[in-house]
């Protein structure tokens, strides 16, 4: 018989029991004692936790279960550490699990792209959703608006109804990259 944990991993509840539990928190102290310096380590920390949530929720597929050492390893084996070594994940009767729960691929979304913008970064969303360079779609929109006469309304509906990328996680997911350490770490949180 194990004991259980209830714990709040980025604002939501899992039961998690004591091995993984211990697990998880060591992972998390060696990843914050491994960031470099900076004002971001906070952002990055609850970025981190919710990025955590999100991939025990995916792998719980919404059941209420006890999230055990397996998921834990399986979750850092696929975060990682913000330096790009490997956190030793063998667990406590040195046996370790090659086998991944998670085979879902990048979520891949459109979004304004703050960063970049001139005006209000549809056009550097469309840019970075679509890989291609900022300048074209900024020719294309300017196009439209001399043809056809369209090109404004267009950007309006789309400033809109797209949102804004505000966290490093959301700008991940318009370039259409796995929310890794090393993918969070390039983009800063914009207001």
């Amino acid at each position: 018989m194990k004991k259980t944990v209830s714990a709040a991993i980025g604002s939501t509840n899992f039961i998690i029991d004591e091995d993984a539990y211990s697990r998880l928190d060591s992972y998390l102290k060696a990843f914050r004692s491994r960031l470099q310096g900076g004002a971001d380590n906070q952002e990055v920390m609850a970025d981190l936790e919710n990025r955590i949530a999100e991939l025990l929720s995916a792998s719980l597929n919404g059941e209420r279960r006890v999230v055990d050492i397996r998921l834990i390893d399986d979750v850092i084996a696929r975060i990682g550490m913000p330096d790009g070594s490997t956190f030793t994940t063998a667990s406590p009767g040195g046996e370790s699990s090659s086998s991944s729960v998670f085979t879902d691929p990048a979520v891949h979304k459109l979004f304004r792209d703050p960063d970049h913008r001139s005006i209000g970064g549809v056009c550097s969303g469309l840019a970075a959703y679509f890989n291609i360079d900022v300048t074209l779609v900024r020719i294309i929109f300017l196009l439209l608006l001399l043809v056809i006469g369209g090109g404004l309304w267009i950007y309006l509906v789309l400033w809109l109804i797209v949102p804004k990328a505000k966290t490093p996680t959301e700008k991940c997911q318009l370039r259409g990259l796995e929310p890794t350490y090393d993918n969070l770490s390039k983009f800063t949180v914009s207001q």
